[in-house]
């Protein structure tokens, strides 16, 4: 070989490794950073957000945020904002849209803040429960219309020193919290508050085989309910779906309030946010499954990856549990309703059928396929779906027929479309 081409070679190379190395790096997250304070005698809130936007499409020239109607926008402020709007009566939630003066291109940034205050809808329980709820589902801060890959980074202070702030995470009680993380979804972890004078929450710790379970709750019988049963959910799920990806820690926040009043019970790695009476463990179940499933697209149905996921492995649970005749007993309710609905995919996320959906028509399909396969070769699907992170349809499919045959992802594919 010639020196010329021996240097056209190596320049070869060297331009396909930078290149192929360039092109698998992680796009840049959106940066969410801001300061919430929490006034217990007004039951309001106070908030600003600093946000570095990282257009992740081409011509963007705007973006937008469902929030709590009863929000009031003080200002929004940035050199590249052209204008914002806050249409309160918007569907399916309130919504704040910032224009920008020109359309960016993706992977351009866009600095911004913004800050608001108000009494929300939804929340706070102080005359019944002495206890803040500030969920993400009640949008007392922002949450992305789009799906958003963001990193977040939020102080909260609390103006009562009766009150204390529970960081479920590290496991203490405090007057002020930062709590901090990145997620590609429209759920931030939820920030808690509790009049400890009145509530006397308590840290209780549950181990067993190399695995903890730190339950915060005012109520110790509850609190080693809910610390044994998550432990034999760790023992079940390690050795299944989650083999390859074992999880031995998760920290739980037990505050059952009754559910026309607060539904939300809510999952956030490592901990969960248990709002439900403690023998409902089937619940818990599902939450903590949430440690590995919580990929799909929350804003459409796509969010059946997540949750139809969720909601199946938590039956699995209650097979392992209570047996085959508990767990035949949901199907028949499932498949009696599966019938009725639409097609899985495709329809509105927030319409009449999109809870249903994702559900129990989820669910049972994936019960379908449990059937097709068998139970061992259904279980090496579930690992595999974890180990490609999978968060599409398309790439379900794809590791689907990987697993099995171009004709069960065929079937399969039916299922969903009908």
């Amino acid at each position: 070989m010639n020196k010329l081409a021996t240097l056209l070679l190596i320049a070869l190379a060297f331009y396909t490794t930078n290149f192929g190395a360039e092109s698998k790096k992680e796009k840049k997250p959106t940066l969410v950073e801001g300061e919430l304070k929490i006034s217990i005698e007004d039951e309001a809130i106070e908030a600003t957000l600093n946000i570095t936007f990282v257009v992740k499409d081409s011509a963007r020239a705007s973006t937008s945020f469902w929030m709590d109607s009863a929000m009031e926008i003080q200002s929004v402020d940035g050199d590249l904002v052209k204008s914002y709007s806050f249409d309160q009566e918007a569907k399916p939630f309130a919504t704040l849209t910032i224009d920008f003066k020109e359309a960016l291109s993706e992977g351009e940034e866009i600095a911004f803040s913004f800050a608001y205050s108000g009494k929300p809808s939804q929340g706070f329980w102080i005359e019944e429960y002495q206890w803040v709820d500030i969920d993400p589902d009640f949008m007392i801060l922002p949450v992305f219309s789009t799906l958003e890959s963001f990193d977040y980074r939020i102080k909260a202070v609390v103006d009562d020193v009766n009150y204390k702030l529970i960081d479920v995470q590290k496991g203490k009680l405090t007057q002020e919290v930062e709590v901090t993380s990145g997620t590609t979804s429209y759920y931030i972890n939820p920030i808690l508050a509790s009049n400890n004078q009145k509530n006397g929450v308590g840290l209780y710790d549950y181990s067993a085989d190399g695995k903890e379970v730190r339950v915060f709750s005012e109520y110790a019988d509850s609190a080693r309910y809910v610390g044994d049963a998550a432990l034999r959910i760790f023992d079940f799920f390690n050795s299944t779906f989650a083999r390859e990806e074992p999880v031995t820690f998760c920290s739980v926040l037990y505050r059952p309030i009754p559910y026309d009043e607060h539904k939300v019970t809510r999952s956030f790695k490592p901990s969960v946010v248990f709002a439900k009476p403690h023998e409902n463990i089937a619940t818990l179940a599902h939450e903590i499954s949430h440690f590995w499933w919580n990929r799909g697209d929350a804003l459409t149905t796509e969010k059946w990856l997540t949750e139809s996921f969720a909601q199946y492995s938590e039956m699995m649970f209650i097979r392992y549990e209570q047996g085959e005749d508990k767990f035949n007993m949901i199907i028949e309710k499932l498949a009696d309703r599966a019938e009725k609905l639409p097609p899985l995919l495709g329809g509105d996320r927030f319409g009449r059928y999109g809870d249903a959906l994702i559900y129990e028509k989820g669910p049972y399909i994936l019960y379908q396929l449990e059937n097709r396969l068998g139970y061992e070769k259904f279980v090496d699907f579930m690992v595999a779906v974890n180990r490609e992170q999978v968060a599409t349809t398309p790439h379900l499919l794809e590791v689907l027929e990987n697993q099995t045959s171009a004709k069960i992802r065929k079937e399969f594919e039916e299922l969903i479309k009908r």
